[in-house]
């Protein structure tokens, strides 16, 4: 059980707590038509209620305004014209209604222009495209050539040098013999590669071999073909005899081809330049990949501007307020139309930080507007907002009402009362019973016997009692919430005991008293005094 006390509770014991003390300093001869009269006091007259469990609940005033969760501000999301409204204040309108539209004339040749942008960007993208294939074919055909040109220089040196070393060597019959046998060689070789072409030529043709492979079989053609014919020449100088210059010539040409073959392997190692116009191929494709996609994302730009010239209500509602008319000209961010759906209103009021803590979903609010007098709208706690306004340190709520009519309207001033704690089957006695203690004060309590004792007292609340003999007994009570007129007490009663609620303050502890209502005033014992005489003892 909750025992913090509600500031309004404590604010109501501080009044009562005046009159109270005031009564405890007085003697028994005093109000009531109490005095010293024979023997002894007379018995104070006091009206008295049997303590009982019970319900309290905490309802708290709180003020504030109806919102609607739909309520939007359409506004222009491009610049044009406005060339057409289609509804005035309090039309009904459903989602996705066309309310404004602007004049898309020059937008929309944005739009074309774009699109011939985009075409011709893509154009340029596969050109480009086309040149980096072109540049990666050519350089693979050039390493091809380049390879080529190294194999036949190779091949002309060496057959070069074989004519060289025989001119050099003179005419032998062996050599002789050894010329004719390798013309012979020569030309079978010749045959083979020259048939191993043409079969590679018709392979080709139909597609079953690739171009290396043909290139392959002309370069060894070529070689083979160039062999024999140095074999033949060789042949004719072994046979003829060889003279000086021939043998100067041979080694003239030997010292060609060697220069023919380091010119060969040069053009190789050159070749790997070409690759730089494969990157600037591919750099200039990426270029206009980029430029592609600029342009697409212009015309996407400019679609979605034409697209913004209609402005539809994103919602079911009612029109609210039209602040705009034909011919004017919207640019972004002008306010163009506000939609309510009053079907989502609700109120939101405010509560202080006292009440936060206490404050959560699902709490009843009871709701009232001074538009609409003498209604009452019951609602819930949907939301409790966590920060509170930094210059009056509260904090708003979210109260879902029911609104079939429409009568609540955004904008409204609205009072609701909030019951944000109820604490039952406790226990609950009226407000006005209870009685501030002194500091150093005594309160004498009933014993078992049913004589006086006297007890210290804390600083705290306490109530009177009818004990035995119908003696009063100031009772130390703690008090938990305090909300209209009543005050729960969370310890220090017991359900059953007779509680003094009208002139506790007139009495002492241990002073007779006389109950209002009760034949003989008081004389003889309380009807629930054995029942009570335990229970009332602190």
């Amino acid at each position: 059980m909750n025992t913090k006390m509600h500031p309004a509770g404590r604010a109501l014991l501080f009044l009562l707590a005046a009159p109270s003390l005031a009564g405890c300093g007085q003697n028994g001869g005093a109000g009531g038509g109490s005095g010293h009269k024979g023997n002894g006091p007379q018995p104070v007259t006091v009206q008295v209620t049997q303590v009982k469990l019970g319900t309290i609940a905490n309802n708290v005033p709180v003020t504030g305004n109806i919102q609607a969760l739909e309520d939007v501000q359409l506004s222009a999301k491009t610049t044009a014209r406005v060339a057409q409204v289609t509804v005035r204040e309090g039309d009904v309108v459903r989602a996705g209604q066309l309310i404004v539209r602007q004049d898309a004339t020059d937008l929309e040749a944005n739009v074309r222009q774009a699109q011939a942008n985009v075409q011709a960007a893509v154009a340029n993208a596969y050109s480009d495209q086309a040149k980096v294939a072109q540049a990666i074919t050519t350089y693979k055909q050039t390493v091809q050539q380049a390879k080529q040109n190294i194999l036949l220089a190779r091949a002309q040196l060496r057959a070069a040098q074989q004519n060289y070393s025989k001119l050099k060597g003179g005419n032998r019959p062996q050599q002789i013999l050894q010329a004719q046998a390798q013309t012979a060689q020569a030309k079978a070789n010749l045959d083979n590669a020259q048939t191993t072409l043409q079969r590679n030529q018709t392979l080709f043709q139909q597609g079953a071999i690739a171009k290396a492979d043909l290139d392959t079989a002309t370069t060894t053609y070529q070689v083979d073909q160039a062999l024999y014919k140095n074999a033949l020449a060789n042949q004719s100088l072994v046979v003829a005899g060889y003279q000086t210059q021939d043998v100067a010539a041979a080694l003239a040409q030997v010292q060609q081809q060697q220069a023919n073959l380091q010119n060969a392997i040069a053009n190789e190692q050159n070749v790997s330049l070409r690759r730089d116009d494969i990157t600037a191929a591919q750099a200039a494709l990426r270029q206009a990949q980029a430029q592609v996609a600029q342009a697409k994302q212009s015309l996407i730009y400019n679609e979605q501007q034409v697209a913004f010239t209609s402005i539809t209500s994103p919602i079911d509602g009612i029109v609210a307020a039209r602040e705009t008319e034909p011919g004017q000209i919207a640019t972004v961010g002008t306010n163009l139309m506000r939609i309510v759906n009053v079907k989502t209103a609700y109120f939101e009021p405010t509560i202080s930080e006292e009440d936060f803590s206490e404050t959560s979903v699902g709490d009843p609010v009871r709701v009232r507007s001074d538009a609409l007098s003498g209604k009452v709208y019951p609602g819930k706690v949907v939301a409790v907002y966590p920060a509170a306004t930094t210059g009056t340190r509260t904090f708003s709520l979210r109260v879902n009402i029911p609104n079939p009519r429409n009568e609540l309207r955004p904008g409204m001033f609205a009072r609701g009362e909030l019951q944000n704690r109820v604490d039952r089957n406790v226990i609950v006695i009226p407000a006005a019973a209870l009685m501030a203690q002194l500091q150093s004060g005594l309160a004498i309590n009933a014993s078992s016997t049913g004589e006086a004792s006297n007890t210290t007292l804390t600083p705290d609340q306490q109530v009177m009692l009818v004990g035995p003999n119908n003696k009063a007994i100031a009772q130390p009570v703690k008090v938990g919430l305090v909300a209209n007129n009543q005050a729960e007490i969370t310890s220090g009663l017991q359900p059953g005991q007779t509680l003094i609620t009208e002139g506790a303050g007139l009495v002492q502890p241990g002073q007779a008293v006389s109950i209002e209502g009760q034949p003989g005033h008081g004389h003889g014992r309380h009807p629930s005094e054995t029942a009570n005489s335990g229970a009332a003892s602190s």
